[in-house]
């Protein structure tokens, strides 16, 4: 075998993860005999790192090399929950495991070794939040599901994309789904006041999700906070199997979606998907403002003038409420929540600079730097003398390592405001 060249300071790692990754345990260790380790090859390996954050223990994993894990845990000692380290604004807040690794990329007997060794079934990412058992669904294995769950993991933990369920059921993953819920997955969970497992399935036009669901006892009925129920989603989207699937399962065609102010036949007029209307109508109670209570009269009004005006009304009163839901869930530290309903007011008010600004805030604590940006720009666009708006600039430029042009957005928006000491400390 040829020499291997030290790696010197500062050089990628590129050959030590690659040897990890595909499972060339002598040049491992032949590599890591060359890392200056004055504080122990433990620590010199964890301080070793890609862009994600993810260190060599993490690479063997992903490429389910479970024998160098074995290597690294038993005789090097590197910890076997060792987390990814985030971006520096989280001040060392931790990411994924290792076994969020092996589940993602469905490596078994990878997962099977470290959950023996103490892996934590349970460890959460510290900003989105995903355990394990969120990456398992993600990696489609029903295997992999079944291990996490006897080794005691949390079927229900919330992350930013809902439970493992719900993850599940937005895929359209049914084995997932019927593995989750065999195991009691709480078919009802609500998470951001946004959706339930449900309407994930109704999303992605799942019938068969679906259908496993409603076995399990999801209500058909169950809108959650934002108001939308599964009729009015599924009416909205067209597929009449969907619809008629929920109308066996009782679900109320009567209910006034409190995002709309409509009934599900009217949702599916306004969307043009014209089976639905058929559909619905005959189950549904006429509206006392819609005269003729008809296919045809269905379709008129609400393409009317009158109709427009009524939902215009509604949309501006619901704005209203979505700002406060927003704050409210800014307050609580749910921002994945608070993106939604801040998505819901820029869609309604594209010029809503203080929309903007507080959706850029939410991106901005999830670590998403290029969403922050974009909507701290439009703000800038918007109200280029608003001292705030550069501030978010300069806070989305930070998480981009783009230190110069934060520097710049600070400067810039303290010239606007030299009594704002947010802007001043960002900037000194």
């Amino acid at each position: 075998m040829a020499s291997v060249p030290p790696l010197g300071k500062g050089e990628e790692p590129y050959r030590l993860f690659h040897a990890a990754y595909f499972g060339d345990l002598p040049l491992v260790k032949r590599l890591l005999n060359l890392l200056d380790a004055k504080d122990g090859l433990p620590e010199a390996i964890a301080s070793i790192k890609d862009d994600d954050g993810a260190t060599l223990l993490h690479v063997a994993a992903a490429g389910g090399q479970t024998k160098v894990c074995k290597y690294l845990v038993e005789e090097v000692k590197v910890d076997v929950d060792l987390r990814e380290e985030l971006d520096q604004k989280s001040f060392g807040s931790l990411g994924e495991s290792p076994l969020h690794y092996a589940s993602k990329c469905g490596h078994y007997r990878t997962a099977v070794y470290l959950l023996k060794k103490g892996a934590n079934p349970n460890a959460a990412h510290a900003v989105i939040g995903l355990t394990p058992l969120h990456c398992a669904v993600s990696g489609g294995s029903k295997k992999l599901l079944k291990l996490l769950i006897s080794k005691g993991a949390n079927l229900n933990a919330v992350a930013d994309c809902g439970t493992p369920l719900h993850l599940a059921a937005g895929c359209g993953n049914e084995d997932c789904v019927e593995v989750l819920l065999d195991n009691h997955a709480d078919p009802n969970m609500i998470v951001h006041d946004i959706h339930s497992p449900l309407m994930t399935s109704i999303g992605a036009k799942s019938i068969e999700c679906m259908k496993l669901l409603l076995k399990a006892g999801a209500d058909p009925n169950l809108s959650g906070p934002i108001g939308m129920s599964p009729l009015s989603l599924a009416a909205s989207g067209g597929s009449t199997e969907i619809i008629q699937c929920l109308l066996s399962a009782g679900a109320d065609p009567n209910v006034i979606d409190n995002l709309t102010g409509v009934k599900p036949v009217e949702e599916a007029a306004l969307h043009h998907n014209h089976e639905a209307v058929r559909i619905l109508l005959p189950v549904t109670s006429p509206i006392p403002i819609i005269s003729d209570w008809s296919y045809a009269g269905i379709m008129r009004h609400v393409h009317s003038k009158e109709g427009e005006e009524g939902r215009e009304r509604h949309l501006k009163e619901d704005t209203l409420f979505s700002k406060s839901k927003g704050e409210e869930l800014i307050n609580k530290k749910d921002y994945m929540g608070a993106i939604y309903w801040y998505t819901k007011v820029i869609r309604a008010s594209p010029t809503d600079a203080d929309a903007l600004s507080n959706r850029s805030l939410c991106w901005a604590q999830l670590e998403m730097g290029e969403e922050a940006l974009k909507d701290a720009h439009c703000c800038i666009l918007l109200r280029p003398g608003w001292a705030k708006a550069y501030y978010r600039a300069g806070v989305a430029w930070m998480l981009l390592k783009e230190f110069e042009k934060a520097a710049d957005a600070f400067y810039d928006g303290w010239k606007l405001d030299l009594e704002d000491e947010e802007l001043e400390h960002a900037f000194w």
